[in-house]
């Protein structure tokens, strides 16, 4: 195979600006540059980014390139989308044959960077095979995927083969905060610093921000689409809603099912419920079956759980209900649309809070509690956030506050010493 084809620099340091990912960028209003950027990423260590398709993640790794070439050789660089090679022999296959173009060209593989690597089956045993045989002299592995678990279930088969430094990365939607700087850099600069006493003159601006945020979500291609036209063009949603689908069908498991069971999630979203209730509401009869598409659908960064904490045992209860969100409020509208469903906005508010406290740990879950009443979110025995976006609020909404020692109120716009409205919170990023 052609390893030029898609390491372009090889030719001329200046081609990278001719890739289709670097061009596209030309045309948004708004280039996010991820934090990753920044990332110090070694030599003889295997990095992972994992995040949703269509998020970003490859024009990351061209822009990471864009920037190593004003430093480093530009033959020390190697990329390769996995989704075009079969089997970890084609791997295996690939490095070796990057590894004697060095040999050729008198250069030194620093940088081998493998997108959507999950598409290959078994592929840590090709990478372990190179690394033990040292195939590539110590590279920097950068390996991207867009299935959670897969990533992480294959590099915990690479025991002692990750390196000092070797970590694993995340790759989300952005979050409110990311998407003011995003949109609105001076603001951003002029404001990042203010608590929330001052963000509170300034709150009518963070509420305009917030209320297009609703209807983009944090994906920059959304983002810059909607400030292009006004209006989220349908080829968008189809772009999104195909890429759920077809990672769906890659699994075994049938558009229909999955249509039926994101129906019932919606239509009871952010309220506790069992696998057995969302399976009666659809034609899936089996409560084993809607936790197989829960997971999956966990896994490719569509939806996450929201799981019951006692508060008496501090404990986390599995078994009890559960609700469950979906981690970008563009997922929402994507299937709220098609599917015909209204999904109350003040829920969806709640999933973006919940999907801000996940981000911390994205691995981890989180909870939420009923004392004498439900409380939305439950960091630990002693946090807790409690989401109303509403006009108004009540002493009723602080029943369970005595319970915590930080117990916070979300609102819609009610500004006072207990409650903030919601956008500011998320601004100040304090979880």
């Amino acid at each position: 195979m052609n390893l030029a084809t898609l390491n372009p620099w090889w030719e001329h340091k200046n081609s990278i600006e001719n890739d289709k990912h670097i061009r596209a960028l030309n045309n948004f209003r708004y280039v996010y540059h991820s934090p990753l950027l920044k990332e110090q990423f070694r030599r003889s260590n295997v990095y992972t980014i994992r995040g949703p398709r269509q998020i970003g993640k490859t024009t990351f790794l061209k822009l990471l390139i864009k920037e190593k070439l004003t430093s480093i050789p530009k033959e020390n660089i190697f990329y390769w989308s996995c989704d075009n090679l079969s089997s970890k022999d084609d791997l295996i296959t690939l490095l070796r044959d990057y590894s004697d173009y060095c040999k050729i060209k008198n250069a030194k593989p620093e940088f081998i960077l493998l997108d959507e690597i999950t598409e290959i089956k078994d592929w840590q045993k090709a990478i372990k095979f190179v690394i033990d045989n040292d195939i590539t002299e110590g590279s920097c592995f950068i390996l991207t995927g867009s299935n959670a678990i897969d990533l992480k279930k294959g590099t915990e088969r690479l025991p002692g083969r990750r390196g000092k430094y070797g970590k694993d990365l995340f790759f989300l939607p952005l979050t409110f905060r990311e998407y003011v700087k995003l949109v609105n850099p001076d603001w951003y600069e002029k404001h990042r610093s203010d608590t929330i006493k001052e963000l509170k003159y300034s709150s009518n601006k963070l509420k305009i921000f917030f209320e297009k945020y609703l209807i983009t979500g944090g994906i920059p291609l959304v983002i810059n689409e909607y400030e292009l036209n006004k209006e989220i063009p349908n080829y968008i949603y189809d772009l999104y809603y195909s890429w759920i689908i077809g990672d769906v069908l890659k699994e075994g498991k049938t558009e229909q099912t999955l249509k039926e069971i994101i129906k019932s999630i919606l239509i009871c979203y952010s309220t506790p419920i069992s696998w057995d209730s969302l399976a009666k509401r659809s034609s899936v009869k089996s409560h084993l079956t809607i936790s197989s598409y829960f997971e999956l659908l966990s896994n490719l960064f569509v939806v996450y759980g929201c799981f019951f904490f006692d508060i008496g045992q501090n404990t986390v209860n599995y078994n009890k209900n559960k609700k469950i969100y979906m981690y970008d409020p563009f997922f929402v509208r994507i299937f709220s649309d098609r599917l015909n469903i209204t999904v109350e906005t003040g829920k969806i508010v709640e999933g973006i809070v919940g999907a801000k406290i996940k981000q911390k740990n994205v691995l981890d879950d989180v909870y939420f509690t009923k004392i004498k009443k439900e409380t939305d979110f439950v960091l630990s025995s002693k946090t807790a956030r409690e989401v109303k976006y509403q006009n108004s609020v009540s002493k009723e909404d602080f029943v369970n506050k005595h319970y915590f020692k930080d117990f916070k109120l979300l609102s819609k716009d009610v500004f006072d010493e207990n409650t903030i409205p919601v956008y500011v919170y998320l601004f100040t990023v304090k979880i």
